[in-house]
């Protein structure tokens, strides 16, 4: 899924450094809970992956509908559009999330 060798490898590290990122939050003992740490994982990637072939593309696709998944259920067990929630994360500042329990975002 890139024009280039160069382009692919930025991909990839654009990926890895989210991930990492992700991972030294948790380490530190902290992370936005509510899977709004997995949505910024999912921004990161949108747009910078691409399966090879159709497969690869339906992996990409399947991973990214589960990392939304935590928030869309969340929001939905407490009264809410989980697609509605989920959306307005994708577009938000990565440092607010949606806080179910007193329905704020903070």
């Amino acid at each position: 899924g890139a024009a280039t060798e160069t382009e692919l490898k930025e991909r990839k590290y654009r990926i890895e450094d989210a991930l990492n990122a992700t991972r030294a939050a948790v380490e530190e003992g902290y992370v936005a809970g509510g899977g709004t740490a997995l949505v910024d994982v999912m921004k990161s990637i949108q747009g910078n992956v691409k399966g090879d072939s159709q497969d690869a593309q339906t992996g990409v696709n399947i991973v990214m509908k589960a990392l939304g998944a935590p928030v869309r259920q969340i929001a939905e067990n407490a009264g809410k559009d989980g697609a509605v929630i989920l959306d307005h994360l994708e577009h938000e500042d990565p440092e607010i999330g949606y806080n179910a329990a007193t329905d704020k975002w903070e």
